[in-house]
């Protein structure tokens, strides 16, 4: 056998079972019309073509349309449902089916557990939170007078989390809210003192729901909604490299302790970085450093330093509120 030969034997297709069933379910997959290009799937036995999520396994693709194409309209709208399918990978079959006004933001679990976000018809703030059987039954469901902004199903299909946008005429607005896929109920719904997170994990045992923030860490809530890791994203906050969230955080500290010397230093060492970090090329961020940077330094006792950062932040933007602050404190030291 020639270097040429042992090269093609040593690169042949392997022709074992796993291999077999590989190509089969593709050319099965195929023959009816099930693509995925990009992040989009098409089923074209059922003339459908969307945003799809594959579940971890990758069994099962999800594929969810908000428009309704007879009518040829998609998006924000007053009628037209959208339509939604779900496929088996593994048996190579549409396994649900089914409309929704305006199905969003899909996640599918290894067991074929399945939710979507409706964004519904109309002009309100609201959102529907639904959850399905591998089959298409409705498993659970929650409307929010609110929109929803995004939202995560476990592996396993045992959990789910959604958390809303704001709306300040509902309670519903701003919400970080918990399902028990397994008793079709809902178990917390809270304000999060971490904000919209970028994405989400849970335990097996549904104990713990940690939000993941991508420029701060993983933070968790228990299973009744109270967060557990406030310190820790504190100082996540605080010695956070986005000068957009630390100067917040220091906000937040020296509200929280008005006259602790020691957190105001802690808030202006954290106002010095985020200055350094980019604050001061912005306008609007230095006004708003530069009045941080007055409190903490009047908590700590250095009055003429605070004065002079309250006057540079007020001929930056007089409406940033500390001329009050800066009068008063003149007349003191006068």
């Amino acid at each position: 056998m020639n270097l040429l030969q042992k090269i093609r034997v040593l690169f042949r297709p392997s022709t074992g079972s796993a291999a077999k069933q590989e190509n089969t379910s593709a050319a099965s997959r195929k023959q009816r019309g099930v693509a995925f290009v990009g992040n989009l799937m098409e089923v074209r036995s059922i003339d459908f073509f969307g945003p799809y999520a594959m579940s971890p396994s990758k069994r099962w693709a999800l594929g969810w349309r908000d428009a309704d194409i007879n009518a040829g309209r998609g998006g924000h709208r007053n009628k037209g449902h959208g339509s939604y399918v779900l496929y088996d990978m593994e048996h190579d079959r549409i396994a649900a089916i089914g409309k929704l006004e305006r199905p969003n933001r899909g996640a599918v679990a290894d067991n074929g557990i399945f939710i979507l976000q409706d964004w519904h018809f109309g002009e309100g703030l609201q959102g529907t939170l639904v959850a399905f059987t591998s089959s298409g039954s409705i498993l659970h469901k929650r409307r929010f007078e609110a929109n929803l902004f995004n939202g995560a199903l476990s592996a396993d299909g045992a959990w789910a989390v959604c958390q809303t946008a704001n709306n300040p005429d509902h309670t519903d607005g701003n919400r970080l809210t918990a399902f028990d896929l397994r008793r079709s109920r809902e178990i917390f719904s809270v304000n999060p003192q971490t904000g919209w997170a970028d994405d989400y994990e849970f335990s097996a045992d549904g104990s713990r729901f940690i939000v993941v923030h991508n420029d701060l860490g993983k933070f968790a809530y228990d299973g009744s909604g109270d967060f557990l890791d406030g310190e820790a994203y504190e100082n996540a906050c605080l010695s956070s490299k986005r000068f957009d969230i630390s100067l917040f955080a220091a906000e937040a500290l020296l509200k929280k302790y008005p006259s602790d010397v020691d957190q105001a230093r802690r808030a202006l060492s954290t106002i010095h970085s985020a200055r350094l970090a980019g604050a001061d090329n912005e306008p609007g961020w230095k006004a708003m450093a530069l009045k941080l940077q007055g409190l903490a330094l009047e908590t700590i006792g250095q009055l003429d330093e605070a004065l002079a950062v309250y006057d540079e932040a007020l001929s930056m933007n007089p409406k940033i509120g500390v001329k009050r602050r800066a009068d008063s404190l003149r007349k003191k030291l006068d």
